[in-house]
């Protein structure tokens, strides 16, 4: 593999990655909303066995506590949890 290097100068630069920000912008709005389905294609190769497995696991999850309401957090409380964590130097960097 050969490789190339092309100078630019900081304006070109700049210009360069504005352009490409607003053609992938307007890309994304011309195509109109999406499902969630159409934007899984970034998620990687096909993987059923792992995706089994991803779905077993979450599966899992909803028999232990879905009949718990107790055991579930409003994403209010999520969010202060975080902030929390994050304030006590608790989370990984």
């Amino acid at each position: 593999m050969s490789a190339t290097t092309i100078s630019l100068s900081t304006e070109e630069l700049e210009a360069l990655m504005r352009r490409v920000v607003r053609e992938e912008l307007a890309s994304l709005f011309a195509s109109g909303p999406r499902s969630v389905l159409d934007l899984w294609r970034h998620q990687g190769p096909d993987d059923p066995a792992g995706d089994m497995e991803a779905l077993e696991a979450g599966l899992n999850e909803l028999r232990e506590y879905g009949d718990q309401p107790d055991a579930w957090m409003s994403w209010e409380d999520f969010e202060a949890e975080l902030d929390r964590a994050e304030a006590a130097g608790e989370l990984p960097r």
